[in-house]
């Protein structure tokens, strides 16, 4: 692996985590540079997560009202009851994501309380497949 990437990489992820949010094309930088350096957190319904995943995230599923997506309240509800700050690595850098962004600020607000590492990604699996391809659901 090219060292230059690698650092690169790292330093992308150390200004994201800094910033709590991650461009896709910077995201994109760092998985192809070393997968293994953060864990991608999807955060959406199981019903997204077979429209298609940014690839090498892993399903942490949450209700969320599909009719109106605005509304963050089933969201937030579930998240909250599901979510086990323990159940985390606290050395493990984290990148969650959902379809355009709103839940995922729900989200990294708890993981920062809980004093994890995470950030956002700008735009979701919306702004990811603008560039990049889904790939299917395992």
């Amino acid at each position: 692996m090219n060292q230059e990437l690698l650092a690169e990489a790292e330093e992308i992820l150390a200004k994201a985590l800094f910033n709590e949010m991650i461009s896709v094309h910077q995201l994109h930088k760092v998985i192809s540079a070393n997968p293994l350096r953060v864990v991608l957190l999807d955060v959406r319904t199981a019903i997204e997560h077979q429209e298609g995943v940014i690839p090498r995230s892993t399903l942490f599923p949450c209700d969320h009202n599909l009719e109106n997506r605005e509304d963050t309240g089933p969201f937030s509800h579930s998240f909250h009851a599901r979510f086990r700050p323990e159940a985390f690595d606290p050395e493990t850098r984290y990148v969650l994501i959902c379809r355009s962004g709103p839940r995922t600020a729900i989200a990294l607000a708890r993981f920062l309380e809980c004093g994890l590492q995470a950030c956002e990604l700008i735009g979701g699996t919306i702004e990811w497949a603008r560039f990049f391809p889904l790939v299917p659901a395992a």
